[in-house]
């Protein structure tokens, strides 16, 4: 029943003043409400020592917490770093939305109190580091941070404050995981176990089991990685498209040669072509694995001598990815692997932009660096948009293959060529349509291949080539390899 309903229903009362009624009534329920203490129960003792305090708001807790940490540390006029990456679940080690909100709450009381707070990415080597996690305790959040100091007998901590909030205080979207969360957790484990600061080339991701062409995922995952390895401490993830600029010919063939040339190793992996020439301290090599409903991520890093010095391995759902590129749709040619190798002739290929989809413009002129492990022929061919192919090297003026004294001898192993610097290649310019996505082909063997003077009727096509290359390739009788980089062209 309505409670103002009833009590102004004049006709339910017997007939005395209205006043007299209401008057009487109000008095004695402000009595009631005004003097009433609410009932508390008693805290249990394993409360009282477990936890300090009441349950806040989160901007107060922060500011309370911010301001012990700053009193312990003396952290006033001090270099501290705050990332995102830092601040993680401590059940699943995964640093969600909530983590860039607690460090932007944290930024600003630290600064309000005099601390020197610096960006991820800085590089500041006296730079205290704030580490911090939260765990979930019944109808609380339960926060701790850390500061550390980095010593030569590891990390040291220099000051601590724990607090808590109420669940009801956090917006649940902020506890749910997301592909940033994801990379900062990788990134985090990745620098695990790292002592010093090191330049790193990111390769495009691999897929492991599917022959399905994954390219786009490839790329998807290193542009994914990328920007949290930019904000890494141990990190420093170089430019392919600028780092090369105005490097001399004669620089680039020194970089891109191996001293071991005397009883080469095979089983012993060694950086990429593209590696060696951007002069990285190490490589990041990562491989996928689709299952029903997870990605199955191995991710590594190796230093110049091919050794691994750091790697994570993670099961990620599919949800947070776009579905474009878990499921690609089938392109005009058919999927051309980048690392086929047989009898253990290796070529390399990449572009002076690096080797992940470089892009040219109208007019720009395209550069290419190949490199191979073993004396080999080599043959490098343009499959465009359309599905055309066309040779590029080794050719005469007229884009005629070219067998003579100077281009049909095996190219030296370990030692890089530049096309069309070196020769046999004609200078290759972005002319006109189509543009896009053009593959690059590169394809050795230790014994020459029949290629037609001129590609016509299937040789001409990416499809045709491919195969009547491969069928001699496989055939037997030496080494064959393959390497692809794709490029992007637009007017």
């Amino acid at each position: 029943m309505n409670f103002y309903r009833f009590f102004l229903r004049r006709s339910d009362l017997p007939n005395y003043p209205l006043d007299a009624i209401v008057f009487p009534i109000l008095v004695c329920l402000f009595i009631f409400h005004g003097c009433s203490t609410p009932y508390t129960p008693p805290r249990s003792d394993s409360q009282e020592t477990a936890w300090t305090g009441e349950s806040k708001h989160l901007e107060r807790v922060i500011a309370k917490l911010t301001k012990e940490l700053v009193r312990q540390g003396d952290l006033a006029g001090k270099a501290i770093l705050v990332s995102p990456r830092d601040l993680y679940d401590a059940q699943n080690g995964l640093s969600l939305k909530l983590a860039v909100q607690l460090r932007g709450r944290l930024v600003t009381y630290m600064s309000e109190q005099g601390v020197r707070v610096l960006y991820p990415g800085a590089d500041e080597e006296s730079a205290l580091i704030l580490q911090g996690t939260w765990q979930e305790f019944g109808r609380d959040l339960i926060l701790d941070f850390r500061v550390m100091k980095l010593t030569d007998h590891g990390p040291e901590a220099v000051a601590s404050a724990s607090g808590k909030v109420l669940m009801s205080d956090i917006d649940p979207a902020a506890l749910t995981p997301d592909r940033d969360a994801w990379s900062r957790y990788l990134v985090r484990e990745l620098e695990k176990g790292i002592t010093s600061r090191r330049t790193l080339h990111i390769r495009d991701f691999t897929v492991g089991g599917d022959k399905r062409d994954y390219r786009d995922f490839g790329v998807y995952c290193t542009e994914w990685l990328g920007p949290e390895l930019s904000n890494s401490y141990m990190f420093e993830p170089l430019d392919q498209q600028t780092a090369l600029r105005g490097v001399p010919d004669m620089e680039l063939r020194s970089r891109g040669s191996k001293d071991d040339l005397s009883d080469p190793k095979e089983d012993v992996e060694k950086t990429s072509l593209t590696a060696d020439l951007l002069k990285a301290d190490a490589e990041l090599k990562g491989k996928a694995y689709f299952h029903s409903r997870s990605l199955e991520f191995h991710v590594r890093i190796t230093d110049r001598q091919g050794r691994q010095i750091t790697a994570v391995n993670a099961e990620i759902p599919k949800t947070i990815f776009p579905d474009n590129v878990l499921n690609p749709a089938r392109e005009s040619a058919p999927v051309i692997p980048s690392d086929t190798v047989t009898s253990g002739l290796q070529v390399e290929l990449t572009t002076t932009k690096g080797e992940s989809r470089p892009y040219y413009r109208k007019g720009e002129k395209v550069r290419f660096i190949l490199r191979l492990n073993r004396a080999g022929y080599v043959y490098l061919f343009d499959l465009d948009p359309d599905g055309n192919a066309v040779l590029l090297y080794p050719v005469d003026r007229q884009g005629r293959l070219k067998r003579d004294r100077e281009c049909g001898s095996a190219l030296m192993p370990n030692r890089p060529i530049l096309i069309p610097e070196d020769g046999c290649s004609n200078p290759i310019v972005v002319k006109k349509p189509p543009y896009g996505k053009e593959t690059i082909w590169a394809v050795a063997s230790e014994h020459p291949l029949n290629i037609p003077d001129y590609l016509s009727g299937a040789w001409s096509t990416a499809e045709g080539l491919m195969k009547n290359i491969r069928s001699q390739g496989n055939a037997g009788g030496g080494g064959y390899g393959e390497a692809q980089v794709e490029v992007m062209t637009g007017p």
